[in-house]
């Protein structure tokens, strides 16, 4: 090269118009060349649609594609068609006759096709993204009229085969920082600087007006704004011949970060693609506030007449200072992977056979690969990408994944080190952090997900699953997976796809990294358990049905919150017979207890293992595993909390599913009508959140509530242990809902579906000798006692007595609860019933014994009572520990005849105890003190 060629004016000394000329021929020549090789790699309809563009863009004519009128802004400066333009024209319609157009103005000043197109990235597969840059002046209803017609173009191009986006361009508004586009594509960035920069290395002048950009030298850059200036206003180049989209010289730092941040985003779907745009980013950042830019390296290079189409490729110059970078920091993994990135970027199969016709873009990564020293088999290895093992995958997302770590670490160093901003907004940033997380962060049960961008190997038509036991500990069992069909003693000779310790998960990976699907045939080595080809296949068929394939991926607005629960399945028993030791002897139960939380007479829970698989609203699956007889309260409490009933969340789409051997059916039904009932207690706003719940597992009892939107579960052995918990007292009205299949024969479960707020309510069921007696009270606390039936009114006036006389007592205390009573009877059916009672007044009480009670604190936080019997006194004081025999014994003294029967308290005075905290003290406390004393000199009368 000699020194003439190299062009280096200083424009401060003057302006030599015949070297601005000879500059504009150099740029104008790399561009001609990079069209040419744009348009070898290209098919006839994509060569038609370049050659017609121009023209298409300089007239408006109605039976050329995108016309919307004859008063759309029309007119490409510069151009005139020659007959290449004409024929593309006609060759789309028939009709078309070109008519030069009178001198009017020109409102389409430059066409710019922009990014990988003409490069050796760019192939016939290739999108295109194009600049079309408007006057200025344009109206806004004319630009209207634009972008319909660049609308209707895009849609023509589509039907042939053909990608296009266009970009509305005002070269004014643009240095401002302001830009109008046409879609939502942004040339892959958000950066004003990095754009241009991106613009000013890739852009191929389709038509119209030149950069003023190429006229400025690379070392006056700082001083772009005045030497545009002085070569406009001095027309040292015309006014119409140019187009200015200003100048690049000092990078904000902020765009890097938010340049970076943005490709991070785009590399979750396209790793190979953004990771090399990472690390130009970074390579940027490193270098600031000093940034040499590759538009200004291919500037330069222009002007020292390096016009080597092989070198000034963008692609090349962009892998080159990469290159460079990684070298000087000695970083040969790093080095590897993007050589790998960009061997895929460009996507010539150098292990294939090259096609007849001439391939520049071969050559060139042939050159590059033996730089490189690639061998035969590792480009063999490259080509067959579309082919790659699951292991080989996964391996390769880690690199990956490392890769765009240590990516989001120099950037958030760098954010600290120079106090940059992004150019994007907080919002934008916490959707791509989150996205971010839900694609690369491991977590327990969490499914990962194989990036389809970094193969995306056919499903198998033939998986086999085996059951491996752990012969020594038996805590290490687990279930293998491989591809084709296997049998048990040919495993040792075949790689496994994957491993698990469990069935469902197993399942559940393979088919969200498509390995699974529809087609696939299933083959099973059950081991020890008693999952069969049957139950395998019905398995993978729910799964398909209830998450389909074809979905979309959640939208960005919902990365703008946290995640929730969008989907949950359950699916119960997998591979386990729950009644498996009984079928393997013959024998099956019968009986008409078939509630599948409580079967036959034996009270068998048939639910013994859950498989939760959750979809949230990022689009994570994460798979959780219950098991053992308290499989289905771990399950519903993780349930519960997953969605607290007061925390605004929607309610996640539930399915239920069972394939079982025994019973799969009615086993999945009673789990989905729990939740179902669950659901509509807690979740539908129509009862208050402490609501108990009760619910029977085989021979147990469970009560749930909420406490601070917490689910609480208690079990009990039996009904005595649940009343006495039913007895606790209740900050605020605590309805109580039976599970349909608990309690079936005993009364309370018609009390609770009468029990109201603000009522005490008295139920009684004659059992022969016996009657059951339930008093619920305002806030739902329920007190069960049994007495001896002689009459009704044996039963039940002691009980109306002292109710009278303690509402008296609250209603002077501002506290007011109305009483019911209930008679329980089975109807026709068997079913129990609740019949309201109507009563009179009670009775005077001058045939009773008018037996007064006073509770107050005694001296060790313990309770004393004075104890008023026909107004004699009887106190703690007076009679320490003997207070309840000589009650009794005064008792039996009044007493005509010696017949032994109960005695009953008839008012109680609890307002000096304090309860816990509650500000009322409740009829539940009244009942449980009233109990304690009648036990108590009930039982010294028995004794005397």
């Amino acid at each position: 090269m000699s020194l003439q060629k190299i062009i280096a004016p200083d424009l401060h000394e003057g302006v030599d118009r015949k070297l601005l000329k000879t500059l504009k021929e150099r740029f104008l020549q790399v561009n001609a060349g990079r069209l040419d090789r744009m348009l070898t790699t290209l098919g006839s309809q994509h060569r038609l649609f370049l050659e017609s563009l121009p023209l298409l863009l300089h007239v408006n004519h109605p039976s050329l594609p995108g016309y919307v009128s004859g008063a759309t802004p029309c007119g490409l400066s510069g151009f005139v068609p020659d007959k290449n333009h004409i024929r593309a024209a006609q060759t789309i319609s028939r009709s078309f006759a070109y008519r030069k157009k009178a001198v009017v103005r020109d409102r389409i000043y430059s066409i710019f096709l922009m990014g990988s197109t003409g490069t050796v990235a760019h192939s016939e597969a290739s999108d295109m993204d194009i600049w079309v840059c408007y006057d200025p002046s344009v109206k806004q209803s004319e630009l209207t009229e634009l972008l319909n017609k660049l609308s209707g173009i895009e849609r023509w191009a589509d039907r042939n085969g053909l990608e296009v986006h266009f970009f509305l361009m005002d070269p004014a508004a643009f240095r401002k920082g302001q830009r109008s586009d046409l879609s939502g594509e942004d040339c892959g960035s958000t950066q004003h600087y990095l754009l241009l920069d991106e613009f000013y290395r890739t852009s191929i002048l389709l038509s119209g007006r030149a950069p003023l950009w190429w006229m400025i030298p690379a070392s006056e850059e700082k001083n772009y704004d005045e030497l545009a200036d002085l070569l406009t206003s001095k027309r040292f180049v015309g006014a119409d011949e140019y187009i200015d989209f200003g100048g690049i010289s000092d990078f904000p730092p902020g765009e890097f970060v938010g340049a970076g941040l943005w490709q991070l985003y785009k590399g979750i779907d396209a790793p190979y693609k953004s990771i090399i745009k990472i690390l130009l980013t970074e390579v940027y950042a490193s270098e600031h506030p000093k940034v040499a830019s590759l538009s200004l390296i291919y500037k330069q290079a222009v002007y020292e007449d390096k016009l080597e189409l092989d070198e000034l490729d963008p692609y090349v110059m962009l892998y080159r200072k990469i290159e460079r970078y990684l070298n000087e920091r000695d970083e040969p993994q790093r080095l590897a992977l993007i050589r790998k990135s960009f061997y895929f970027k460009v996507q010539e199969y150098l292990s294939h056979n090259s096609r007849p016709n001439y391939n520049w873009r071969r050559q060139l990564m042939q050159r590059l690969t033996k730089e490189w020293h690639w061998e035969e088999r590792y480009l063999v290895e490259l080509d067959n990408r579309r082919r790659w093992s699951i292991d080989k995958v996964s391996e390769e997302q880690q690199l990956l994944v490392r890769e765009f770590n240590d990516s989001y670490r120099f950037l958030s160093n760098f954010v600290r080190e120079h106090s940059a901003e992004a150019s994007i907004n907080q919002t934008d940033l916490s959707v791509l952090g989150r996205k971010l997380h839900a694609a690369f962060e491991r977590k327990r049960g969490k499914i990962e997900r194989l990036n389809s961008g970094i193969a995306s190997a056919p499903s198998e038509l033939n998986l086999s699953f085996h059951f491996v036991a752990d012969q020594e500990y038996g805590i290490n069992d687990h279930w293998v997976v491989y591809s084709g069909y296997v049998k048990r003693k040919d495993a040792e000779r075949h790689e496994s796809l994957r491993k698990d310790k469990n069935i469902v998960q197993l399942l559940t990976w393979c088919y969200f990294n498509h390995v699974l699907d529809g087609y696939s045939r299933l083959s099973v080595e059950p081991g020890s358990t008693d999952m069969t080809e049957n139950e395998l296949t019905q398995l993978a068929q729910s799964l398909m049905a209830i998450f389909p394939e074809d979905e979309p991926g959640p939208p960005q607005s919902q990365f703008e919150a946290e995640p929730v629960p969008m989907q949950v399945a359950f699916f119960i028993n997998a591979g386990i017979d729950p009644m498996g030791a009984m079928t393997q002897k013959g024998i099956h139960r019968i009986s008409d207890q078939s509630d599948a939380l409580s079967y036959s007479a034996f009270h068998q829970n048939l639910v013994v293992s859950i498989d939760q698989i959750t979809m949230n609203s990022w689009g994570e699956i994460v798979c959780q595993q219950y098991n053992g007889e308290n499989a289905l309260l771990d399950c519903l409490v993780s349930f519960t909390r997953l969605i607290p009933p007061d925390s605004g969340i929607n309610l996640p789409k539930l399915s239920v599913r069972c394939h079982c051997l025994t019973r799969a059916s009615s086993i999945a039904n009673r789990v989905s009508e729990l939740f179902s009932d669950i659901i509509n207690c807690y979740y539908k706003g129509l009862n208050p959140g402490n609501l108990r719940y009760i619910l029977e597992v085989e021979n147990l009892l469970y009560l749930i509530q909420f406490k601070r939107s917490v689910p609480v579960i208690r079990g009990m052995r039996n009904q005595e242990e649940l009343l006495l918990v039913l007895r606790e007292p209740q900050q605020n009205f605590s309805p109580i809902v039976v599970d349909r299949y608990a309690l079936s024969k005993h009364p309370l479960k018609v009390v609770v579906q009468t029990n109201e707020e603000h009522k005490v309510q008295v139920f009684y069921q004659r059992q022969g000798d016996l009657a059951v007696v339930v008093i619920a009270d305002e806030l739902g606390s329920m007190f069960c006692t049994q007495k001896i039936f002689f009459s009704e009114k044996t039963v039940l006036n002691p009980i109306r007595h002292f109710l009278e006389n303690i509402q008296q007592r609250r209603a002077s205390q501002g506290v007011v609860a109305s009483v019911a009573y209930y008679e329980i009877q089975r109807s026709a059916n068997g079913e129990l019933q609740a019949q309201r009672k109507q009563f009179t007044p009670p009775e005077k009480m001058n045939q009773y014994h008018n037996v007064k009670v006073i509770a107050r604190p005694g001296s060790f936080d313990d309770i004393v009572y004075t104890i008023y019997c026909d107004g004699r006194e009887f106190s703690h004081l007076e009679y320490g520990e003997a207070l309840f025999e000589s009650v009794a014994a005064h008792i039996a003294s009044l007493r005509k005849q010696q017949t032994l029967y109960p005695f009953y308290i008839t008012d109680l005075d609890l307002s000096q105890i304090s309860h816990d905290g509650h500000s009322q003290v409740q009829t539940i406390q009244y009942l449980e003190h009233k109990e304690k004393i009648e036990t108590a000199i009930n039982q010294a009368l028995n004794t005397n």
